[in-house]
């Protein structure tokens, strides 16, 4: 039995549908590999790559070649372990894939700076430099360390 708050209550499997969406919840950005479509004799293969997320939750994409490195289809192993981030832009409901395209090249999958900025932008977490009023807050008297007084009151995570 499921209860909802209209008074609904299904005693038996319920059916609905989704008329709007308030609020998208995710960044539709996602980290991971592209690679050329098996089928090389398809109307597809000569217009997109196909995007393979890292995270299993996100479904592959297409993304157009042209979004996709000058030399990718010449050289596409070149590719194989390279990082991408690429946002979702459309799913119609009559395909198996998404539409997507490429927003921007990390580096090399297994490389630390690579890898941290695919997941900031996959969750996305604003990791730009701080302003120069920012770092005027700061002190200006270098060397600076937290006093052992502050140190007692704070949890240590280096």
């Amino acid at each position: 039995k499921i209860s909802f708050s209209g008074g609904i209550n299904c005693r038996k499997p319920c059916l609905f549908q989704v008329v709007y969406i308030l609020e998208k919840k995710h960044s539709r950005a996602a980290t991971g590999f592209i690679k050329l479509l098996a089928d090389k004799n398809s109307e597809l293969f000569k217009k997109c790559a196909m995007f393979s997320p890292v995270d299993h939750r996100v479904p592959r994409a297409y993304v157009s070649l042209a979004d996709c490195p000058s030399d990718f289809v010449a050289r596409p192993e070149d590719y194989s372990n390279m990082l991408f981030i690429c946002r979702i832009v459309d799913w119609k409901e009559d395909s198996n894939f998404a539409s997507g395209q490429l927003a921007k090249s990390l580096g090399q999958a297994g490389e630390i700076e690579p890898e941290t900025e695919g997941i900031l932008t996959e969750y996305g977490v604003d990791f730009s430099d701080f302003s120069p009023e920012a770092l005027e807050c700061l002190p200006q008297s270098l060397p600076w360390v937290i006093s052992p007084g502050e140190m007692a009151k704070r949890r240590d995570l280096r």
